[in-house]
């Protein structure tokens, strides 16, 4: 037999008794188990109570099926609850596993009653396209409300015809026109564009100053941004007037408005109340007539003499 053959039959002989071994030491291995998992609704962060939940406040994370709880919402189960716009129960720290019965889901009945805090009001106001931020306001967001006046039968100056000032900051969106969730993305511009009122959450007073603004001028919305220092809801709960700010009038912002004369009836009002006279006095001295002028020229003035005190009328007995 040629040596050549000898290191072949050798060659396979060697892989045969290294894939026996190879076979021998995976069926000693303990087989390790498939584990099921499943993507269900977490939340993103640490949420409060009372929380209006937005898309930013939801995620999916992959669960073993084994540790899932009831009522979990499953990725893809036709008929899941949907927990953007629902108002959440307890607070929740990030990652936990939400299920139905942690929100109030705004279908509910009292849902709107249900999201007021402690102490709390809800009152409407009406806006426009303009006036509401073109529809774009949504619940869940906070908003200042800006109060808007015409001053022109209020004062005679251009620069105090139209006032501007902020009434209300910081207060929590309930629902827009009767929409009290947030719309899906696909219809939220013509749900939000149709709406003719936004209701917001405010303590007792500041209801009393939304009414009255309300019947001064036009108010509108100001959206502040979401990146607050809480997101506790309890924590805002005050829903401060802006009494510390003042008031922004046309003369502040238009220059043309400061150059403009000033109204001529003013001036003539002042000018005609200088020219008038003061009105004379008659002055009886027995069975002659005189007036306070003619007795200034003849006594030479201020030293002359004053027309004695009429006598009383005798009382009735």
């Amino acid at each position: 037999m040629s040596n050549i053959i000898k290191f072949a039959l050798l060659f396979v002989g060697a892989i045969m008794i290294a894939l026996i071994v190879r076979v021998a030491v995976s069926a000693s291995r303990p087989s390790t188990p498939v584990v099921q998992t499943q993507k269900v609704r977490v939340s993103a962060a640490d949420l409060p109570q009372g929380l209006l939940l937005r898309d930013e406040d939801l995620a999916w994370k992959n669960v073993p099926v084994e540790s899932l709880p009831p009522n979990a919402i499953v990725s893809g189960t036709p008929g899941s609850a949907e927990l953007k716009g629902a108002l959440l129960r307890h607070p929740a720290t990030s990652g936990t596993v939400l299920v139905a019965d942690d929100v109030i889901l705004p279908s509910a009945p009292g849902f709107l009653a249900a999201t007021l805090k402690p102490e709390m009001r809800a009152v409407s106001v009406a806006v426009d396209d303009v006036s509401g931020n073109a529809g774009l306001i949504q619940p869940g967001d906070y908003v200042d409300l800006l109060l808007t006046q015409q001053m022109d039968r209020k004062t005679d100056s251009p620069d105090l015809a139209v006032a501007s000032e902020t009434v209300v900051e910081h207060v929590r969106v309930l629902a827009v026109g009767s929409e009290i969730s947030r719309p899906k993305t696909n219809d939220a511009q013509d749900t939000n564009n149709r709406a003719r009122t936004v209701t917001l959450e405010v303590t007792p007073h500041v209801g009393e100053v939304v009414s009255v603004a309300a019947r001064l001028g036009t108010l509108s919305l100001a959206l502040r941004s979401f990146a607050t220092s809480t997101r506790d809801p309890y924590a805002l709960a005050s829903s401060p007037t802006a009494e510390h700010r003042a008031p922004v009038w046309a003369g502040d912002i238009s220059r043309a408005v400061r150059d403009l004369p000033r109204p001529r009836a003013a001036q003539v009002s002042t000018s005609h109340s200088a020219m008038v006279a003061p009105q004379s006095v008659t002055i009886y001295r027995g069975s002659e007539k005189g007036d306070s002028s003619s007795n200034v020229a003849q006594t030479g003035g201020a030293g002359g003499d004053i027309a004695p005190p009429l006598p009383g009328l005798p009382m009735q007995r």
